[in-house]
């Protein structure tokens, strides 16, 4: 996954001083491009940036920050964090993206670099409450119900609690604002809204928002010349036979024999998912046991290509050989064997994840 990377951009001698104070905060945690290119118009840099940055900084006057960035704005789920900053340095204050993006965390790390006051405007830090969208940004979880996260928030600054359901083990302190729930519960329970994080997805759970971390690893092998739109049928069918999100798939995995199979390749592509693949000597040191094929391995060197490649791909750890009982240790859990159709199969593994609170 590619560095996130900030651009800011100045228009006076004193916006640029502290401009490079700016930068001089920021190296090592983000990639910083300073200024614009030469020609290059405010327009243009917005759109740039809007593209391409997950953070946008202006040294300068909020209106001229309003007025370039309005022609770009589509979705405080898509759009890039933008702070803005008088050229004395005073004031640090997120204009867009405060929650999701990290607009919010981001003023409020420089103001406490530059001695400066943090203006935070949304409801939900100026009350001190639980935010969602900033919970699950924090912790790389995708939210994708926008209309149930707004229910979500009312409900918690109207001041009720909102139940929260995790798959996996819960640590630290909840928030008083929510309420750790067993999976018992009756899913058509309309008391309160609730949270559920996981990779599992169920429509029949109403007031109910679902986060999903990205878990879960689709080993994958198939015929030579397999279109995407054969792959991605299967794919969906096998997800939702399983009950997992889509949003829940952190990559696709096989062995380099398949590294520039078109229809895989389609596929990764339409969804935006890595594609990772491992030579047969690295899936022949995949911890676990697997079902051989004397087919798959007369073709490939190896018996088992989908359920290896997806173990390989859910470590947690680097993948040098050999692997030590340690490493194995690490591996992530195959939830689905090898399944096959059309020449096409799948295996699932999941990643070892928590969640954490505090």
């Amino acid at each position: 996954m590619e560095s996130a990377q900030a651009s800011i951009v100045w228009f006076t001698e004193n916006g640029e001083k502290l401009a490079y104070r700016v930068r001089e905060k920021l190296e090592g945690r983000i990639q910083v491009q300073m200024g614009r290119s030469p020609g290059q118009s405010l327009k243009e840099w917005c759109r740039e940036g809007f593209e391409s940055r997950q953070l946008l900084i202006f040294v300068g006057a909020v209106g001229i920050a309003v007025r370039s960035i309005a022609p770009y704005l589509q979705d405080k789920f898509t759009d890039p964090a933008v702070l803005v900053l008088d050229e004395q340095g005073r004031y640090v204050i997120p204009v867009l993206s405060g929650h999701v993006g990290g607009g919010n965390r981001w003023a409020a790390y420089l103001a406490e670099e530059l001695s400066a006051v943090g203006v935070i405007t949304t409801a939900t830090d100026l009350n001190g409450k639980f935010a969602v969208d900033v919970f699950a940004a924090e912790r790389n979880l995708l939210l994708t119900d926008r209309r149930m996260a707004k229910q979500i928030s009312a409900e918690i600054l109207a001041g009720s609690q909102v139940g929260i359901y995790c798959e996996k083990k819960v640590e630290g302190s909840l928030p008083k604002e929510l309420v750790l729930e067993t999976e018992n519960l009756d899913h058509n329970r309309a008391v309160r809204s609730r949270i559920y994080i996981g990779i599992h997805y169920e429509k029949d759970r109403i007031n109910t928002l679902h986060l999903h971390p990205k878990a879960v690893v689709i080993g994958i092998g198939c015929k030579k010349g397999k279109t995407g739109e054969e792959i991605e049928a299967f794919v969906q069918k096998i997800l939702q036979k399983q009950r997992i999100a889509m949003e829940s798939i952190s990559c696709l995995a096989s062995i380099d024999l398949k590294k520039d199979e078109k229809g895989i390749l389609e596929f990764a592509g339409k969804y935006q998912i890595p594609f990772v693949t491992f030579s047969k000597e690295q899936l022949g040191q995949a911890p676990g046991e697997f079902k051989e094929s004397d087919f798959v391995k007369e073709v490939t060197g190896i018996g088992n290509v989908c359920e290896r490649s997806a173990v390989l791909a859910a470590l947690e750890m680097p993948r040098e050989l050999p692997f030590t009982q340690e490493r194995k240790g690490t591996a992530g859990r195959l939830i689905l064997e090898k399944t096959a159709e059309c020449g096409i199969t799948l295996a699932l593994a999941e990643k070892e994840w928590s969640i954490e609170f505090g």
